[in-house]
């Protein structure tokens, strides 16, 4: 079995966490508080920049479609509840600094496996710096509050009943155990960036070809000279990860990636680590995150997994198990008895559930008239 890693976060959509812009309209009032249009709209920008909603057929985008019917009334809820959080943490005296926000940033890295990956994803879903800032100071406000009102720890007697009971769960395919050094070397970055600095556009194409292949060049020969040295003392790649790696994510344990199934990592990545043996410093892997030197220091057969090698990620899996129920316990109990007034009507969850019926409904009559008479 493969756990998903799950974060706080991924109890909610990133869209949930959004600065309030004044002077605009209230939609929803929560215990006397404004939620308003501004709000809403930003969210609903985030949305509609996302790759996903762009290659979606057209008739689905419109306002009134099923899609954009769910997707607001989801918008709608998650504002509620972020607005009852903040509530809450006002009243409890709970806040994230600094130091909290970059720990747990560092964590949610290191379970994505680099920073490269990490930063991949906020371009992915076009959600900024800032906002991801706050996202995290949320997910460390959420964490203080499950702890301050719930008990969600795990025992190994749990830990080792989960394991026994769900035997079949870790049944895992052959997997290799290696670290590696990154070598940035996309052409693509590498050509925007050359583009920027040349501000007065100066360069012509080929100038800029020569000059991204020059950057490419560069780039090849540092890889190579960290291969040599990793060839000539293997005990040293782990320093030198360290020294050199791009991947800061895993640059910080060596390079170590852990264990690791074949369709995990890029295929070009994958071919090369599962074909050579433990303790051999691969020759350079280019893929379109640049240049890899690989070093596999352990395989391990098709087969159940032992306990002492999953205890560690099934524990974090019971852990965020029971914070996201305590969570949605909390949540169901703070609106229970929340004074909650939708000051536009369409935006009340119950109208938009009745558009949404009559959506079906006529999808349902369009389909009877579309049937042929038998």
């Amino acid at each position: 079995m493969k756990f998903t890693k799950l974060f706080l976060s991924a109890a909610f959509s990133l869209l949930l966490f959004s600065g309030c812009t004044p002077n605009n309209k209230a939609i929803v009032t929560v215990n006397g508080e404004a939620v308003t249009r501004a709000e809403f709209n930003e969210i609903m920008d985030i949305v509609k920049n996302n790759s996903q909603f762009k290659s979606a057929p057209e008739d689905q985008k419109r306002d009134d479609s099923p899609m954009m019917l769910m997707t607001k009334e989801r918008i709608v809820q998650d504002l509620i509840v972020k607005k009852l959080l903040d509530q809450e943490y006002r009243k409890r005296k709970i806040t994230a600094n600094d130091a909290e926000i970059k720990a747990k940033k560092q964590d949610i890295i290191k379970q994505l496996g680099s920073e490269e990956k990490f930063n991949e994803i906020l371009k992915q879903n076009n959600v900024s710096q800032r906002r991801i800032k706050e996202d995290i100071a949320n997910e460390v406000k959420i964490n203080k509050l499950v702890e301050a009102t719930s008990d969600v720890k795990v025992s190994d007697k749990d830990v080792k009943d989960f394991y026994n009971n769900n035997k079949e769960r870790f049944n895992y395919p052959e997997r290799v155990k290696a670290s590696h050094i990154l070598i940035e070397a996309n052409p693509e970055t590498i050509k925007k960036a050359i583009i920027d600095a040349d501000k007065n556009g100066k360069l012509s194409a080929a100038d800029i070809d020569k000059k991204v292949q020059e950057a490419l060049d560069k780039k090849m020969t540092l890889a190579k000279d960290v291969r040599a040295q990793a060839v000539a003392n293997p005990k040293k790649f782990g320093e030198l990860a360290k020294k050199y790696s791009d991947d800061k994510g895993t640059a910080q344990k060596g390079g170590d990636l852990g264990f690791f199934p074949r369709e995990a990592m890029i295929k070009e990545f994958s071919d090369v680590a599962f074909s050579i043996k433990p303790d051999t410093v691969s020759d350079i892997v280019v893929t379109r995150y640049g240049n890899h030197i690989i070093l596999v220091t352990d395989r391990a057969a098709a087969g159940l997994a032992p306990f002492e090698q999953v205890q560690g990620e099934i524990k974090s899996y019971l852990e965020q198990s029971k914070k996201i129920n305590a969570l949605q316990k909390l949540f169901d109990g703070l609106k229970l008895n929340a004074k909650i007034e939708f000051n536009d009507p369409s935006f009340d969850p119950e109208n938009i559930q009745k558009q949404l019926r009559g959506e079906a409904s006529q999808a349902d009559a369009d389909q009877k008239n579309q049937t042929p008479a038998k």
